[in-house]
Protein backbone atom coordinates (compact mmCIF):
# COMPACT_ATOMS: atom_id res chain seq x y z
CA UNK A 1 0.00 0.00 0.00
CA UNK A 2 1.13 3.28 -0.90
CA UNK A 3 1.05 6.18 1.54
CA UNK A 4 0.42 10.14 0.71
CA UNK A 5 1.09 11.98 3.92
CA UNK A 6 0.50 15.27 5.09
CA UNK A 7 3.09 16.31 7.02
CA UNK A 8 1.66 16.66 10.64
CA UNK A 9 2.13 16.58 14.15
CA UNK A 10 -0.11 14.31 16.41
CA UNK A 11 -1.85 14.89 19.63
CA UNK A 12 -0.95 12.61 22.10
CA UNK A 13 -3.52 9.90 22.61
CA UNK A 14 -4.22 10.91 26.25
CA UNK A 15 -5.92 13.97 25.03
CA UNK A 16 -7.03 12.60 21.74
CA UNK A 17 -10.98 12.51 22.04
CA UNK A 18 -10.93 15.97 24.40
CA UNK A 19 -8.83 18.16 21.93
CA UNK A 20 -10.39 21.35 19.92
CA UNK A 21 -11.64 20.23 17.35
CA UNK A 22 -8.84 19.19 15.37
CA UNK A 23 -9.21 15.83 13.34
CA UNK A 24 -6.78 13.73 11.14
CA UNK A 25 -8.77 12.20 8.74
CA UNK A 26 -7.12 9.31 6.00
CA UNK A 27 -8.67 8.25 2.74
CA UNK A 28 -8.22 4.46 0.92
CA UNK A 29 -8.10 4.30 -2.63
CA UNK A 30 -8.20 0.41 -3.45
CA UNK A 31 -9.33 -1.98 -6.09
CA UNK A 32 -13.06 -2.77 -5.24
CA UNK A 33 -13.86 -6.52 -6.00
CA UNK A 34 -16.89 -8.72 -5.60
CA UNK A 35 -14.57 -10.88 -3.26
CA UNK A 36 -15.94 -9.47 -0.16
CA UNK A 37 -13.02 -11.63 2.03
CA UNK A 38 -10.19 -9.80 -0.30
CA UNK A 39 -11.82 -5.87 0.07
CA UNK A 40 -11.93 -7.00 3.76
CA UNK A 41 -8.57 -7.76 4.10
CA UNK A 42 -7.36 -4.10 2.39
CA UNK A 43 -9.41 -2.22 4.79
CA UNK A 44 -8.23 -3.96 7.92
CA UNK A 45 -4.74 -2.94 6.61
CA UNK A 46 -5.69 0.32 5.74
CA UNK A 47 -7.54 0.65 9.50
CA UNK A 48 -3.63 -0.08 11.05
CA UNK A 49 -2.06 2.46 8.90
CA UNK A 50 -4.84 4.56 10.21
CA UNK A 51 -4.36 4.02 14.05
CA UNK A 52 -0.61 4.63 13.52
CA UNK A 53 -1.36 8.66 13.05
CA UNK A 54 -4.68 8.60 14.86
CA UNK A 55 -6.89 9.01 12.77
CA UNK A 56 -10.28 10.70 13.90
CA UNK A 57 -11.95 9.25 10.66
CA UNK A 58 -10.87 6.59 7.58
CA UNK A 59 -12.83 7.05 4.47
CA UNK A 60 -13.20 3.79 1.45
CA UNK A 61 -14.63 4.08 -1.77
CA UNK A 62 -17.81 2.89 -2.55
CA UNK A 63 -18.68 -0.66 -2.42
CA UNK A 64 -15.74 -0.98 -1.06
CA UNK A 65 -16.39 -3.60 1.21
CA UNK A 66 -19.23 -5.68 -0.64
CA UNK A 67 -18.33 -4.63 -3.99
CA UNK A 68 -19.82 -1.63 -6.53
CA UNK A 69 -23.11 -4.54 -7.32
CA UNK A 70 -26.79 -5.78 -6.15
CA UNK A 71 -25.67 -9.02 -6.05
CA UNK A 72 -23.32 -9.74 -3.59
CA UNK A 73 -24.43 -12.51 -0.51
CA UNK A 74 -25.52 -10.73 2.64
CA UNK A 75 -24.59 -13.33 5.04
CA UNK A 76 -21.26 -13.12 4.32
CA UNK A 77 -21.18 -8.92 4.11
CA UNK A 78 -22.59 -9.37 7.41
CA UNK A 79 -19.65 -11.23 8.85
CA UNK A 80 -17.25 -8.83 7.31
CA UNK A 81 -18.54 -5.91 8.49
CA UNK A 82 -18.58 -7.02 12.10
CA UNK A 83 -14.94 -7.80 11.42
CA UNK A 84 -13.79 -4.53 10.08
CA UNK A 85 -16.12 -2.71 12.34
CA UNK A 86 -15.00 -4.50 15.72
CA UNK A 87 -11.09 -4.10 14.36
CA UNK A 88 -11.55 -0.09 13.66
CA UNK A 89 -12.78 -0.03 17.25
CA UNK A 90 -10.42 -2.06 19.09
CA UNK A 91 -7.79 0.03 16.66
CA UNK A 92 -9.54 3.50 17.95
CA UNK A 93 -10.06 4.52 14.57
CA UNK A 94 -13.46 6.05 13.14
CA UNK A 95 -14.87 4.62 10.01
CA UNK A 96 -17.05 5.84 6.77
CA UNK A 97 -17.30 2.56 5.51
CA UNK A 98 -18.40 2.51 1.56
CA UNK A 99 -20.44 -1.13 1.16
CA UNK A 100 -23.98 -2.13 -0.13
CA UNK A 101 -26.47 -3.38 2.25
CA UNK A 102 -29.39 -5.29 2.28
CA UNK A 103 -31.84 -3.88 4.77
CA UNK A 104 -34.20 -6.13 6.51
CA UNK A 105 -37.39 -4.89 3.99
CA UNK A 106 -35.28 -6.66 1.38
CA UNK A 107 -34.01 -3.29 -0.07
CA UNK A 108 -30.83 -2.89 -1.47
CA UNK A 109 -28.97 0.40 -0.27
CA UNK A 110 -25.80 1.81 -1.64
CA UNK A 111 -24.35 3.46 1.76
CA UNK A 112 -21.75 4.64 3.87
CA UNK A 113 -21.94 3.40 7.06
CA UNK A 114 -20.59 5.52 9.69
CA UNK A 115 -18.81 4.72 12.98
CA UNK A 116 -17.37 6.79 15.54
CA UNK A 117 -13.61 6.18 17.03
CA UNK A 118 -15.45 4.27 19.74
CA UNK A 119 -17.49 2.22 17.53
CA UNK A 120 -20.69 3.54 17.82
CA UNK A 121 -22.42 2.94 15.12
CA UNK A 122 -23.73 6.63 13.73
CA UNK A 123 -25.89 5.97 10.90
CA UNK A 124 -25.96 5.26 7.43
CA UNK A 125 -25.69 7.50 4.42
CA UNK A 126 -27.65 6.17 1.34
CA UNK A 127 -27.09 7.17 -2.06
CA UNK A 128 -29.84 9.90 -3.26
CA UNK A 129 -29.08 10.06 -6.93
CA UNK A 130 -28.72 7.09 -8.18
CA UNK A 131 -27.32 6.67 -11.85
CA UNK A 132 -29.59 5.61 -14.69
CA UNK A 133 -28.70 5.95 -18.44
CA UNK A 134 -30.61 8.96 -20.78
CA UNK A 135 -31.83 6.36 -23.17
CA UNK A 136 -33.75 3.79 -20.56
CA UNK A 137 -34.46 6.18 -17.70
CA UNK A 138 -35.02 4.37 -14.75
CA UNK A 139 -32.61 1.60 -15.14
CA UNK A 140 -29.08 1.26 -14.07
CA UNK A 141 -28.93 2.00 -10.08
CA UNK A 142 -32.29 3.01 -10.27
CA UNK A 143 -33.61 -0.38 -10.29
CA UNK A 144 -31.04 -2.28 -8.32
CA UNK A 145 -31.19 0.50 -5.13
CA UNK A 146 -33.09 2.02 -2.89
CA UNK A 147 -32.86 5.72 -2.66
CA UNK A 148 -31.65 7.34 0.49
CA UNK A 149 -32.82 10.05 2.81
CA UNK A 150 -29.95 13.20 3.41
CA UNK A 151 -28.52 13.46 6.76
CA UNK A 152 -25.91 14.84 8.91
CA UNK A 153 -23.45 13.43 11.72
CA UNK A 154 -21.78 14.91 14.81
CA UNK A 155 -18.85 13.85 16.19
CA UNK A 156 -17.15 15.39 19.21
CA UNK A 157 -19.17 18.87 18.08
CA UNK A 158 -18.42 18.92 14.73
CA UNK A 159 -21.09 18.18 11.57
CA UNK A 160 -20.36 16.45 8.73
CA UNK A 161 -22.29 15.24 5.73
CA UNK A 162 -21.33 12.43 3.26
CA UNK A 163 -22.06 12.16 0.30
CA UNK A 164 -21.79 8.84 -3.06
CA UNK A 165 -20.21 9.83 -6.18
CA UNK A 166 -23.25 11.11 -8.40
CA UNK A 167 -24.74 12.84 -5.23
CA UNK A 168 -22.31 15.42 -5.85
CA UNK A 169 -22.09 15.97 -9.58
CA UNK A 170 -24.84 14.89 -11.58
CA UNK A 171 -22.75 13.45 -14.05
CA UNK A 172 -24.72 13.99 -17.70
CA UNK A 173 -25.26 11.31 -19.53
CA UNK A 174 -25.74 8.86 -16.51
CA UNK A 175 -28.20 11.22 -14.73
CA UNK A 176 -32.04 11.66 -14.95
CA UNK A 177 -33.29 12.85 -12.04
CA UNK A 178 -33.31 16.50 -11.01
CA UNK A 179 -30.01 17.94 -9.59
CA UNK A 180 -31.27 18.34 -5.78
CA UNK A 181 -28.23 20.10 -5.16
CA UNK A 182 -26.63 18.14 -1.89
CA UNK A 183 -23.70 18.97 -1.09
CA UNK A 184 -25.50 22.81 -0.87
CA UNK A 185 -28.65 20.97 1.11
CA UNK A 186 -25.66 19.63 3.68
CA UNK A 187 -23.76 22.98 4.20
CA UNK A 188 -27.25 24.42 5.36
CA UNK A 189 -28.26 21.91 7.64
CA UNK A 190 -24.53 22.64 9.41
CA UNK A 191 -21.94 20.49 7.80
CA UNK A 192 -18.52 21.73 8.53
CA UNK A 193 -16.82 19.13 6.09
CA UNK A 194 -18.04 16.49 3.45
CA UNK A 195 -16.72 12.92 3.03
CA UNK A 196 -17.23 12.03 -0.45
CA UNK A 197 -16.89 8.14 -1.63
CA UNK A 198 -16.57 7.77 -4.84
CA UNK A 199 -16.36 4.45 -7.40
CA UNK A 200 -15.20 5.70 -10.71
CA UNK A 201 -12.64 4.43 -13.00
CA UNK A 202 -12.57 4.02 -17.23
CA UNK A 203 -10.92 4.60 -20.23
CA UNK A 204 -12.81 8.14 -20.50
CA UNK A 205 -11.38 9.27 -17.17
CA UNK A 206 -9.89 12.40 -19.03
CA UNK A 207 -13.38 13.33 -20.32
CA UNK A 208 -15.45 13.03 -16.61
CA UNK A 209 -12.00 14.09 -14.48
CA UNK A 210 -12.12 17.71 -15.17
CA UNK A 211 -15.73 17.72 -14.75
CA UNK A 212 -15.85 15.67 -11.65
CA UNK A 213 -12.96 17.42 -9.79
CA UNK A 214 -14.02 21.08 -10.80
CA UNK A 215 -17.69 20.14 -9.32
CA UNK A 216 -15.50 19.11 -5.95
CA UNK A 217 -13.21 22.51 -6.33
CA UNK A 218 -16.02 24.59 -6.91
CA UNK A 219 -18.62 23.54 -4.40
CA UNK A 220 -15.93 23.49 -1.80
CA UNK A 221 -15.04 27.07 -2.60
CA UNK A 222 -18.92 27.98 -2.59
CA UNK A 223 -19.97 26.33 0.39
CA UNK A 224 -16.41 27.62 2.09
CA UNK A 225 -15.82 23.94 3.80
CA UNK A 226 -13.39 21.18 2.83
CA UNK A 227 -13.90 17.99 1.01
CA UNK A 228 -12.08 14.83 1.41
CA UNK A 229 -12.37 11.96 -1.47
CA UNK A 230 -11.59 8.57 -1.97
CA UNK A 231 -12.17 6.33 -5.04
CA UNK A 232 -11.64 2.68 -6.11
CA UNK A 233 -8.94 1.88 -9.02
CA UNK A 234 -8.56 -1.21 -11.61
CA UNK A 235 -5.77 -2.61 -12.92
CA UNK A 236 -5.98 -0.77 -16.24
CA UNK A 237 -7.30 2.45 -15.82
CA UNK A 238 -6.43 5.93 -14.17
CA UNK A 239 -8.97 7.27 -11.89
CA UNK A 240 -12.09 9.76 -13.05
CA UNK A 241 -11.63 11.51 -9.45
CA UNK A 242 -8.55 11.84 -7.89
CA UNK A 243 -8.35 10.98 -4.27
CA UNK A 244 -7.55 13.47 -1.73
CA UNK A 245 -8.24 16.34 0.23
CA UNK A 246 -9.88 19.97 -1.02
CA UNK A 247 -9.97 23.15 1.02
CA UNK A 248 -12.64 25.34 1.46
CA UNK A 249 -10.57 27.76 -1.21
CA UNK A 250 -11.23 25.03 -3.38
CA UNK A 251 -7.77 24.23 -4.05
CA UNK A 252 -6.66 20.23 -4.05
CA UNK A 253 -3.84 20.22 -0.76
CA UNK A 254 -3.50 16.50 -0.52
CA UNK A 255 -3.75 14.13 -4.47
CA UNK A 256 -3.39 10.28 -4.28
CA UNK A 257 -1.98 9.50 -7.53
CA UNK A 258 -4.55 8.26 -9.73
CA UNK A 259 -3.54 4.20 -10.03
CA UNK A 260 -2.78 1.73 -7.42
CA UNK A 261 -3.82 1.27 -3.85
CA UNK A 262 -2.94 4.45 -1.75
CA UNK A 263 -3.48 5.57 1.63
CA UNK A 264 -3.06 9.41 2.42
CA UNK A 265 -3.83 11.69 5.79
CA UNK A 266 -4.55 15.01 6.39
CA UNK A 267 -5.51 17.31 9.37
CA UNK A 268 -8.38 19.78 9.53
CA UNK A 269 -8.72 22.16 11.75
CA UNK A 270 -12.32 23.48 12.22
CA UNK A 271 -12.12 26.70 14.15
CA UNK A 272 -9.96 27.65 11.51
CA UNK A 273 -12.08 25.85 8.79
CA UNK A 274 -8.57 24.86 7.30
CA UNK A 275 -5.15 24.15 7.97
CA UNK A 276 -2.29 24.84 5.76
CA UNK A 277 0.04 21.34 4.47
CA UNK A 278 3.00 20.68 2.47
CA UNK A 279 2.39 18.91 -0.74
CA UNK A 280 2.39 14.75 -0.11
CA UNK A 281 4.50 12.59 -1.93
CA UNK A 282 4.52 8.87 -3.03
Amino acid sequence: MNEVVSRLSHPGSESRFDAAPSWVVAGLQMTVSRDIEANKEVILRAIDRAAQVQTEFLLTPEGSLSGYHAGFDQGILEGALASVTAYAKARGVGILLGTCFKGSEALCYNQVRVYSPLGEYLGAHSKILLCSSLRHPGDGEMSAYAGGALRTFTWKGVCFGVLICNDLWATPGFTTLPNPYLAWQLRKMGAEIIFHAVNATGPEHDAYRAYHEANQNLWARALGIPFVTTNAVDASNPSCCRAGVIGPDGERHVIAPDSGEQFFTHRLTFAEAYSDTEQPST
